[in-house]
């Protein structure tokens, strides 16, 4: 049979148009619209177009063409994907950064990981049907209300050769409506905002752009990898079958995280309580919660609290919280409470046994800690220091107005 050389190329249009909508899109949140062809197709193995398939001297499209989507702090949120080429599943990350204009040496904070079974669940190949698995996940109270570009990632599980996929979504994230919750979701939102210590998206497979790493072996091994730092939201929807991914090429992921170095910063004090009822607010003399002194929490290092993102404000329907103090805030190494001071910050002096809020320029006493442990210390004093101004008024107009 013979073809004109028209007709061929009509067939062959075809054949790639087919194929293309065979391979696996991120189908919610909707993706931002593609600059450039092959919305479904890796990252280049150059990595030219890292992050979000964006072209080379070209931003993602925030015009009207690309769909924003709303989300709320705390809410679940679904994630689902189009195509039937899922190459056996694989391991997904999501992540955010700030802003709707990603730039090559952006910083990525990733909120969950799905390590196997993404962006399916149980399969041996591709798929027949439409894809059907939903997944579940929240942003955290961590993450601060603004713009953002969401970015899926996947490392699959089988295939011709190690490949990274990327698409990236555009986000308003809202602040949680605490009004409308229930005194337990209103704790349970505030304990989230631990996870203000997001790792770094996992990169490979896309040459310098991610240090030579590779997932090469996982792949010849047909294993879905677990990242070496999967954050603290973590899905394994087939088990803990999962081969221990040694390297990741992001320069700024964190040292002990899959390169053999060790090492890792403090986490972040922990948040005080959410008041049981914010237009009532309760007596000083009430008991306060014991701290959390488990050897997680006690810092290892003087590092600070990582900048991929600004973590939010305590949520509350009230008065807006002072802000954490650091490690290495004054008061919390030594000072005396006749030293100079930052508004809003709280201390702890005597070896830790006495906590300190500081109103204007002077350290004002709490009370009398009884622990040792400075960053347990800290957290009580905030926790103390809060129930303190809520019922007295002067320090709120002094220390939040």
């Amino acid at each position: 049979m013979h073809f004109s050389t028209s007709t061929s190329y009509s067939i062959l249009g075809a054949m790639l148009a087919s194929a293309a909508s065979a391979h696996v899109v991120l189908e919610n949140p909707p993706p931002a619209k593609f600059l450039a062809y092959g919305p479904t197709n890796p990252i280049e193995s150059t990595g030219s177009d890292w992050p979000c398939k964006i072209p080379a001297g070209q931003k993602l499209d925030t015009s009207d063409a690309s769909p924003r989507t709303e989300m709320v702090i705390g809410e679940p949120q679904k994630l689902s994907f189009k195509g039937k080429a899922v190459h056996g599943g694989g391991s997904c990350q999501l992540a955010l950064t700030k802003g709707w204009d990603p730039k090559k040496d952006s910083p990525w904070s990733v909120i969950h990981s799905i390590e196997g079974g993404c962006p399916a669940r149980n399969q041996k190949g591709n798929l027949e049907g439409d894809n059907s698995d939903v997944y579940e996940f929240t942003i955290p109270a961590g993450i601060a209300p603004g713009q953002y570009t969401f970015a899926w990632t996947w490392h699959a599980r089988i295939g011709g050769q190690p490949e990274m996929y990327m698409n990236c979504a555009l986000l308003d994230v809202k602040a949680a409506n605490t009004k409308r919750m229930e005194l337990s979701a209103r704790r349970s939102l505030a304990a989230m905002s631990k996870r203000a210590d997001f790792p770094e998206l996992f990169i490979a497979n896309i040459g310098a752009v991610g240090g030579g790493c590779t997932t090469s072996e996982a792949l010849n091994q047909q294993i879905p990898i677990a990242y070496p730092d999967p954050g603290s939201s973590v899905d394994r929807p087939e088990g803990d079958k999962l081969f221990k991914q040694p390297c990741d090429g992001n320069p700024r992921a964190k040292k002990g995280s899959g390169g053999g170095s060790s090492g890792s910063p403090a986490p972040a004090p922990a948040p005080a309580p959410v008041p049981a009822e914010p237009s009532s607010p309760p007596a000083s003399s009430a008991p306060q919660p014991k701290p959390t002194t488990s050897s997680a929490a006690k810092p290892t290092s003087a590092a600070p609290m990582p900048t991929s993102i600004v973590p939010a404000p305590e949520p509350s329907s009230a008065i807006p919280a002072a802000p954490l103090p650091s490690h290495n805030a004054p008061g919390v190494g030594g000072e005396s409470p006749s030293s100079p001071c930052t508004h809003g910050q709280f201390g702890c002096f005597a070896d830790g046994k006495e906590a300190y809020v500081c109103t204007g320029t002077k350290w004002v006493k709490i009370f009398d800690v009884p622990h040792s442990d400075p960053l347990a210390s800290v957290s009580l004093a905030l926790a103390t220091a809060r129930t303190w101004c809520w019922s007295t008024p002067k320090c709120i107009i002094s220390a939040f107005g």
